[in-house]
């Protein structure tokens, strides 16, 4: 029996990026579900219809030897919609706990435990298959054709991918932050050689004008709307790495007996390097969700309404801001009075 665990939201990241990959009410019984395994490291999760392949990983906790089973997604034994729902049920951070056995899956945390059919049968070796991708070197601009509903299913992977291929008879390698496919392209007819798409679209476009490239004309598609959320994290690491060296710089300027501002700045510093820190992390660990959550914050910043945020997010969290407030009103008073009776002594 291993043990594996990670978190709530992992589990439900790993399945959500391969999920459009699997291999739904097909005749390959192998592999029509999503692969788990884990190699000590990372737990991945593996899907495949033949056309496309999945692999989406997350750093993961074990106590016990690597393992692997496949989770069914057939019609009438779903298990991988199950584990889905399981997950996405659960708060974010929580940690959730894989448990496998020879031809079972089961999941628990704090909350609730769920035990899933699952096979160790056959799966296709699907590091060999993109090591070898990995290896091959690719060609400065291929010929390739493309199935557009296959294209749709990467969208899930995040807002920045990778691409390359080394030949246009080979799959496409699609990579991204803790994720790597392939895309089989498809057959191509003579008629759409490059030759071919030229005599199909010269009547459209005519024979003869000048050489135009896209960054002449089109370098606009390049604006902010484009990279804005990427800005938006550079611009938070600068302010917070900006508050943390002022912070721990202007702390020496204030006089000694001021207490309070020495506390303010301390405080300043240190919560602007955790905030920075935290955010490293999340950067490579949960671009996506990063991005997603700055964006929140900076709305909810720009609402002007932190405090109330901030009360009801106490509050869900089971703490008493109330008594919070009413303790710092005291300590403030007690500072007030201990003052009053140095100057009146």
């Amino acid at each position: 029996m291993s043990l594996t665990s990670l978190t709530a939201y992992q589990l439900s990241e790993l399945l959500r990026r391969v999920d459009p990959h699997i291999a739904r009410n097909s005749d390959h019984g192998g592999i029509e579900g999503v692969h788990l395994d884990y190699n000590g490291t990372h737990l991945h999760a593996v899907a495949t219809d033949r056309y496309t392949l999945a692999v989406a990983r997350e750093r993961a906790v074990g106590i016990a030897p690597a393992w692997k089973l496949t989770i069914s997604a057939a019609e009438w034994t779903d298990n991988v919609t199950a584990l889905r729902a399981w997950a996405d049920a659960h708060p974010g951070g929580e940690n959730v706990h894989l448990s496998a056995s020879a031809d079972e899956l089961t999941v628990s945390s704090n909350r609730s435990k769920l035990v899933l059919q699952a096979s160790g049968g056959y799966f296709p070796e699907w590091r060999d298959l993109i090591r070898t991708a990995l290896n091959h070197t690719p060609t400065e601009s291929p010929w390739s054709g493309w199935q557009a509903r296959l294209l749709a299913r990467w969208q899930e992977v995040g807002d920045g991918i990778t691409t390359w291929q080394p030949a246009f008879d080979k799959p496409v390698v699609i990579y991204a932050t803790n994720f790597v496919g392939l895309q089989m392209p498809r057959r191509i007819g003579d008629d759409e050689s490059p030759a071919g798409r030229w005599e199909s679209w010269k009547g459209s476009l005519g024979e003869t004008g000048p050489t135009v490239e896209q960054e002449q004309t089109l370098h606009h598609w390049e604006a902010a709307a484009l990279e804005e959320k990427n800005h938006l994290v550079e611009t938070y690491i600068e302010d917070l790495l900006k508050q943390t060296l002022r912070s721990t710089t202007d702390i020496f300027k204030v006089a000694t007996d001021d207490t309070g501002a020495l506390a303010a700045y301390a405080l300043a510093g240190t919560q602007s390097w955790l905030a920075y820190r935290l955010l490293k992390v999340m950067e490579k660990a949960a671009p996506d969700l990063l991005r997603k959550t700055l964006d929140d914050v900076t709305q909810q910043c720009e609402s002007g309404e932190i405090n109330e945020w901030a009360r009801d997010e106490a509050e869900k969290a089971g703490f008493d801001p109330q008594k919070w407030h009413d303790e710092y009103e005291a300590h403030l008073k007690k500072l007030a009075d201990e003052r009053a009776a140095e100057t009146t002594a």
